[in-house]
């Protein structure tokens, strides 16, 4: 029998053997059998921004090859396995029958170590000491933690989401007065070791001790970054940044909250923001806006890109020239001049203007009288849609480039919505978040995140909503958020995220409650004035509730209605918090940041360059 023979022979045996072990077994037992020999597909993600293994200074990356994660499979025993990047695919390869069966129980981890016990569910972490290197990296901890039910599971693909186990410290220094010292040196303190639960995702007290670390070098003007084990900021009261220039070390002794947070917490990002005074002194609490600050004494400040040459700032040195209106006499309000009426200074929106002012149809709760949609709860998406208007004008070269790649309606069913606003006629924006949403509460940041990438948490009016639609800009925006929230504000923090927001040309959402009754407002601040000291004494913004603040009954009520509003903003001495007014009603409670991301917009589209406005 020659060699053709003999495999022909083979085949036809080896079918004769499947075919009779087939007829022993009914189809759904062959088909079990088949899926737990599936080979898993593992696609490690991150929840909130790219999934990395190298961080950039956004907080982004990817994994690459040679890259190893650490995969924790619970069970009796329960085991360890160390994966490998390799030409694509993580590497071993496993089976679904090696995740056990009903319930698996898996916990995953960046950068994976060779020397983890199975049985211990506490990983082992440490911070290096120099980040201005590959420490930065190191130090770093991406977890993740799944459970799936094997016998509900179709396919072989299984995703990780992964989130950040540390939290990330970004620190501006600016100085008073000149240019940065050359020799500038920028040192926190902070444990460099710790046991980090890899099933409940939760730092244990750290076991290190207190060293000082070396943060990343971001820039030339002043920004480093470092990796930190969550703790509280009282372990640092004694002393905690320290800056060295020309021989002299001056200490900065970490306050009682910064961002409205009182510890550092993992997962997420604090901004330092410290001035650095003559002579290499950064005093006993810089930075906390608890000082006077006189690069902001006196000024105006505008959200980027809002102030055109027709919008006037208040007059602040010649209030009288305010004209002053009753109340009963819309009509008579002018337009393109600030203008006073019952002691609060109004200025009407008109064409050109590039601040927005989405209004709700129905403002008031249960009041279904007034025609249009039924909006009395949505002062979250009004307050969302004027900041995409601005998002979507002042990234509009690049839109127009995503356009032209990946087409300007993605979600079948759901045609993107204009950026264009034309006052009265309405926002097309905010009618597409009143028909996809139902007439609930929520939040601005998450409203502009799933406009933007469908990030979930909106008050979806019906399933096919969640199911469907898919985020105007995902193919570049996937999971990556454009807004941060800070809460629990004070003084302090009010200011710092504030001026932070103005020198990063980013956009500001606040949340303002009410003393008398237990109710929170969303608006939207476009601009800010200084007092001679440089805190915030007054702002700028819109009101979604004032629609109809001025129509009088019988009257024909054919005025503008949407307007800015000038507020003074007071502070109480005692406690420091902040409130809209010259009472203590209206404390501001929370700003979410919006940034135009023009860090991703520019790695996709590097030949499109816009100037600053």
């Amino acid at each position: 029998m020659d060699r053709k023979q003999r495999t022909v022979t083979f085949m036809v045996l080896a079918w004769a053997a499947v075919i009779a072990l087939l007829s022993g077994c009914r189809k759904s037992e062959y088909d079990a059998i088949r899926q737990d020999d599936w080979y898993v597909d593992f696609v490690f993600t991150r929840d909130m921004q790219y999934s990395k293994a190298e961080m950039g200074e956004d907080g982004s990356g990817f994994f690459s090859e040679g890259d190893k994660i650490g995969l924790h499979i619970y069970g009796n025993p329960t085991r360890h396995v160390v994966l490998t990047m390799s030409e694509g695919q993580w590497i071993p390869k496993l089976k679904k029958s090696d995740l056990g069966s009903g319930v698996a129980r898996l916990s995953a981890y960046y950068p994976a170590r060779e020397d983890v016990s199975p049985e211990s569910n506490m990983h082992v972490h440490k911070v290096d000491t120099d980040q201005d290197g590959e420490g930065y990296g190191n130090s770093d901890l991406l977890w993740s933690h799944s459970e799936i039910n094997l016998d509900d599971m179709s396919g072989s693909r299984i995703e990780m989401p992964f989130a950040h186990g540390m939290h990330r410290l970004l620190i501006n220094i600016s100085v008073t007065e000149g240019s940065l010292p050359q020799d500038l040196t920028v040192k926190v303190i902070n444990d460099t070791e710790g046991s980090f639960s890899l099933y409940g995702g939760f730092v244990n007290d750290p076991a290190g001790t207190l060293e000082r670390i070396s943060p990343r070098k971001l820039s030339e003007d002043g920004k480093f970054s470092a990796i930190l084990f969550p703790s509280d900021l009282k372990e640092y009261s004694d002393g905690w940044v320290e800056i060295t220039s020309d021989g002299r070390t001056s200490v900065y002794k970490a306050p009682a909250k910064i961002g409205g947070s009182s510890a550092l917490e993992s997962g997420k990002e604090t901004v330092l923001n410290l001035r650095l005074k003559s002579g290499g002194d950064i005093g006993t609490d810089p930075g906390t806006g608890l000082e006077p600050d006189p690069e902001y004494a006196g000024r105006t400040c505008w959200i980027n890109g809002v102030k055109t040459p027709d919008t006037p700032d208040y007059p602040r040195d010649n209030e009288e020239s305010v004209p002053v209106y009753g109340f009963l006499t819309p009509e008579k309000f002018p337009s393109g001049i600030w203008f006073n009426v019952s002691s609060v200074m109004y200025l009407n929106w008109q064409e050109g203007f590039r601040w927005y002012d989405c209004d709700k149809d129905n403002p008031e709760e249960g009041d279904g009288s007034r025609p249009g949609y039924q909006d009395s709860d949505m002062c979250w998406a009004a307050s969302a849609s004027n900041l995409l208007h601005w998002w979507m004008t002042m990234n509009k070269p690049y839109i127009d480039a995503y356009d032209k790649k990946y087409g300007s309606d993605p979600c079948p069913g759901y045609p993107r919505p204009s950026p264009e606003f034309s006052g009265d006629k309405g926002s097309a924006i905010f009618d597409f978040f009143r028909e996809t949403c139902r007439n609930r509460g929520g939040s601005a940041a998450v409203g502009i995140n799933w406009f933007i990438n469908a990030t979930p948490g909106i008050p979806s009016s019906d399933p096919s909503v969640d199911d469907n639609f898919c985020g105007y800009f995902t193919k570049i925006f996937k999971g990556i958020p454009v807004v941060t929230s800070y809460d629990g504000l004070r003084k302090a923090d009010f200011n710092m995220v504030v001026k932070s927001a103005f020198e990063n040309g980013q956009g500001l959402v606040f949340i303002r409650s009410n003393e008398n009754r237990p109710s929170t407002h969303v608006m939207t601040l476009w601009g800010a004035e200084f007092n001679d000291e440089g805190y915030v004494s007054a702002i700028y913004y819109v009101d979604n509730n004032d629609h109809y603040q001025f129509e009088v009954t019988g009257g024909g009520n054919n005025f503008p209605h949407n307007r800015l509003i000038r507020q003074v903003i007071t502070y109480s001495e005692e406690t420091r918090r902040v409130f809209l007014g010259d009472s203590s009603v209206y404390p501001i409670i929370a700003l979410e940041v919006v940034d135009l991301r023009r860090d991703v917009w520019q790695a996709a589209f590097p030949e499109i360059e816009i100037a600053d406005e």
